[in-house]
């Protein structure tokens, strides 16, 4: 009988102890490497919650440059704190938050602390003191206990390309229209603690102009010959045995009776212009002086004196159709509660309160006669300039006809936002340009680019200075027709504009909001609506406020930004909100910025609106 080989349990225990090893040795590396795993998971996650944290915050704070440091800060921390790493709300001190510069073509960030740049930098941090070290769990078996970690983000304001659009129609110096509008504002905002702000607008006014203390004396047609002061005070002083007939009369005024109704209104003209007129205004331009100047305070008095039917005809023969009585005196659209008759008051009252009111409705660009304008505009020799200081320093005004004054000087403010705000930053091509366009008509006029699209912020504001309102005459708000224009001229150059690739485009459209013009035909305006159909849009074919509307939402369809900005008592808010709807910068209530009725109030609620236009700028991460 066979025997079955046997093995010594000596000789196999070795054989299964070191597959034993091994399977532990094996098991404890795979725990290991999982420990590893885990914590360099652990690692990578609270990384990039810092990185979440970092972006965060420094995208909220970039939208507050332009604002005083402590409000940057405190943005980067409220959005910092809205996150968590490693389980706990993510703190930034104040050395976390730094201002600077971007350079897009190196691709670096220069800090430069407290000094407003184009760009800040946010470092979310977890360390002994940004909420403690962050523990490990397993590298605590090699004696790792914790980690600390910092994330930084850099984000950017986009440069912009801005145009300011300002309506320069008739109605915007209404409010220094004396011979309406002053009782007008006066009743308005006496009731809330401004009884006299309509008088103490046209007291800066007179004082421009030299005329002493508003109103000034008004003398009554022909008072210093003793006529009735009645609708016959013309007839009176130019008729047969009347005062201008008398021996002791100098003969250049002294009417005969064979004297034409043309030669008789010469004569008592150059008798109003040289006896009475001068001694109310002594001090109006141009020189009251008959033989040097007739043509023109012809037009004056044409203006002012009572047309009356008689037994000689119409008197003043050949009397111009341009009265007070005219030039869209009172605007009922803009002053609602302004009476019709008020101005008929002012008839045949001569003194500097009409004088004050011819040149305002004659405006900057209307000539009485020939090629000689008013002295309110600037293209009179005789136009009085006065210096005053603004947020941008000091300059020199035409007068302060109202609300375009305010408009000016508000504009001037924001230019000096716009300049403060990108100060610091060294490469022009990074900072904000400006560029402001004018509106009225559509011809003899129309849109003007006052100031080309320019990073020269000093040039921008002594072009603010140059605005004033067109004439009372005819239509003069073409809305549409700035904004196209400022379209143009913003696009970048590779499109036929002004502007730059890679920027942000801003339209700020300052208005009274009455748009009366258009320049697009109807079946384009039409067509558009057609195909962009919104109920922002007017309906039944109002084409002067639809056309602007439709240039709105077109380039906010082009990803711009149109901001409609009301100044006035009689802004149309209805179409003002329409529009920042259509142009992408409604309020969550579809509301557009608020200006004040009020004159005392204009600048400084236009300044407030302009600087948070300008200092909430769009950003984007760039690191």
């Amino acid at each position: 009988m066979k025997r079955r080989p046997t093995t010594s349990l000596g000789k196999r225990r070795p054989r299964r102890a070191v597959v034993l090893v091994f399977f532990a040795v094996m098991l404890l590396v795979i725990l290991t490497m999982v420990a590893f795993a885990l914590d360099v998971g652990y690692i990578m996650l609270v990384r990039t919650q810092l990185q979440v944290a970092a972006d965060s915050a420094a995208m909220a704070a970039a939208t507050q440059l332009g604002r005083p440091y402590g409000e940057v800060f405190e943005t980067a921390e409220k959005l910092a704190g809205y996150h968590v790493a490693a389980d706990k709300r993510v703190q930034v001190k104040d050395a976390d938050v730094e201002l600077g510069s971007w350079d897009a073509a190196t691709r670096t960030f220069t800090p430069s602390r407290n000094r407003i740049g184009n760009a800040v930098r946010v470092t979310a941090r977890r360390d002994a003191e940004h909420g403690g070290d962050v523990p490990l769990f397993f590298a605590r078996a090699m004696d790792v206990l914790s980690f600390r970690m910092r994330s930084s983000a850099v984000a950017m304001a986009t440069p912009r390309d801005i145009a300011f659009v300002v309506d320069l129609s008739g109605s915007m110096n209404d409010d220094a229209e004396p011979c309406w509008a002053t009782k007008a504002i006066d009743d308005e905002f006496g009731p809330t603690g401004y009884p006299n702000v309509g008088d103490e607008l046209m007291q800066r006014v007179f004082e421009d102009f030299g005329f002493g203390d508003f109103p000034g004396t008004l003398g009554y047609l022909g008072a210093p010959w003793g006529v009735t002061q009645n609708s016959d005070a013309y007839a009176k002083l130019t008729e047969n045995n009347g005062p201008l007939t008398k021996s002791s009369v100098p003969s250049v005024y002294r009417i005969s009776k064979k004297d034409s109704e043309a030669t008789r209104k010469k004569k008592a003209y150059s008798a109003l212009i040289d006896v009475q007129l001068a001694a109310l205004m002594p001090n109006a331009k141009p020189t009251l002086d008959s033989q040097a100047n007739y043509a023109y305070w012809e037009k004056y008095l044409d203006y002012v004196i009572l047309s009356k039917r008689t037994s000689r005809g119409t008197l003043p023969p050949s009397q111009s159709s341009e009265r007070v009585t005219g030039f869209n005196n009172p605007n009922r659209v803009t002053f609602p509660s302004a009476s019709s008759s008020v101005t008929s008051a002012y008839c045949n009252k001569l003194g500097y309160l009409t004088y004050v009111q011819f040149m305002m409705d004659h405006g900057r660009d209307s000539r009485p006669v020939g090629n000689q304008y008013t002295p309110l505009s600037l293209y009179s020799e005789d136009c009085p300039m006065h210096a005053e200081d603004t947020a941008g320093g000091t300059f020199h005004f035409p007068p302060r006809e109202q609300p375009v004054h305010a408009a000016r000087r508000a504009l001037i403010a924001a230019m000096q936002v716009v300049r403060e705000r990108n100060d610091s930053i060294q490469d022009p091509n990074q900072r904000d340009w400006v560029s402001i366009i004018s509106f009225d008509r559509l011809s003899d006029g129309g849109p003007i680019v006052r100031q080309s699209l320019t990073g020269d912020y000093s040039q921008a504001m002594q072009a603010c200075t140059q605005l004033q309102a067109v004439s009372d005459e005819n239509a003069s708000t073409a809305t549409e027709t700035g904004l196209l224009h400022a379209q143009k001229h913003i696009r970048p150059r590779s499109e036929g504009g002004q502007g730059r690739l890679g920027t942000n485009k801003v339209v700020v459209l300052l208005t009274d909001g009455v748009p009366n013009l258009y320049s697009s035909s109807a079946s384009t305006i039409r067509q558009y609506i057609s195909e962009h159909p919104s109920n922002n849009f007017y309906s039944g074919g109002d084409m002067a406020s639809n056309a602007p509307l439709v240039a709105a939402s077109a380039m906010n369809g082009s990803n711009w930004q149109v901001f409609p900005v009301g100044i006035g008592l009689g802004t149309n808010y209805d179409f003002m909100d329409r529009m920042a709807r259509l142009g992408g910068t409604a309020s969550d209530k579809g509301k557009s910025p608020r200006g004040s009725g009020n004159p005392a109030e204009y600048e400084e609620r236009l300044a407030d609106i302009f600087r948070t236009i300008i200092t909430n700028p769009q950003v984007r991460l760039v690191q």
